[in-house]
């Protein structure tokens, strides 16, 4: 069944995409989009939690000018979407400096459970001011629909972005899970360090050992780097952990 690679252009393509986005991060588990989307499941609330999650995204999308999101189609299936990704392309630093808090979760209840939600997404998202602070490609987030692996989309997904830095000729960053490190290997990423997110703080209440719980706290992940033409030869190329070269590490 052919698959076809296209960039997400209308509004009206977001309700299916988003939607593949939530079918793929639950099987299996990924609490880096649990994060993003607190209310899951079929109920009143969590419908509504996924309305809040699209309309979100795609206004994250549009305030943002090196977003482009991508799709995956199968032609045979009507078009029907099986995966996703979202690449940001940095020509210039776009960190100045070092932040400290780069995003408020404002879409978690206010309070305890927002404290919550900052006190992760600062373990999440401290680093990359700190190590992808010069040009470089992102891929923030990938997906493919858990029917429709090992098909070839993840390829075309990943492949676009590694294209893109080779033509620009900047490196590229990817943070992973267990699932996904093996095919951004593929594309010649390879492994900056690991990193955890982790909601642990003196005297939580019961409330904050259950939203630890429900995320699966700590979390673990992998900072991955592709160099400037996707070479990476061992002593030879100059990696971003060499501090002579890597400033705010």
């Amino acid at each position: 069944m052919p698959l076809e690679l296209r960039e997400v252009k209308s509004d009206d393509e977001w309700n299916e995409l988003i939607q593949c986005e939530c079918e793929s991060y639950e099987d299996p588990f990924n609490a880096f989009y649990i994060l993003l989307r607190p209310d899951r499941g079929n109920s009143p609330k969590a419908r509504e939690g996924f309305k809040e999650l699209r309309a979100r995204q795609l206004a994250w999308h549009k305030n943002d000018p090196t977003s482009r999101w991508f799709k995956v189609v199968d032609t045979d299936l009507g078009d029907k979407v099986i995966g996703g990704a979202n690449w940001n392309t940095f020509t210039e630093n776009p960190y100045p400096k070092a932040l400290d808090h780069p995003l408020e979760g404002t879409w978690w209840p206010e309070g305890e459970p927002r404290e919550f939600a900052n006190k992760v997404l600062d373990d999440w998202l401290q680093h990359r001011s700190r190590k992808m602070n010069r040009p470089h490609m992102l891929l923030a987030i990938c997906f493919v629909h858990p029917e429709h692996r090992r098909r070839g989309a993840a390829k075309l997904l990943v492949g676009w972005g590694a294209q893109k830095a080779d033509e620009l000729g900047i490196e590229a960053f990817v943070e992973a899970t267990d699932d996904g490190k093996p095919c951004y290997e593929n594309h010649d990423f390879t492994l900056m360090n690991t990193f955890y997110l982790d909601s642990a703080k003196r005297n939580p209440s019961k409330k904050w050992v259950e939203m630890g719980n429900y995320l699966k706290t700590p979390i673990h992940g992998y900072l991955m780097w592709r160099p400037k033409g996707g070479k990476f030869e061992e002593g030879k190329t100059v990696v971003p952990w060499d501090q002579k070269y890597y400033k705010n590490w």
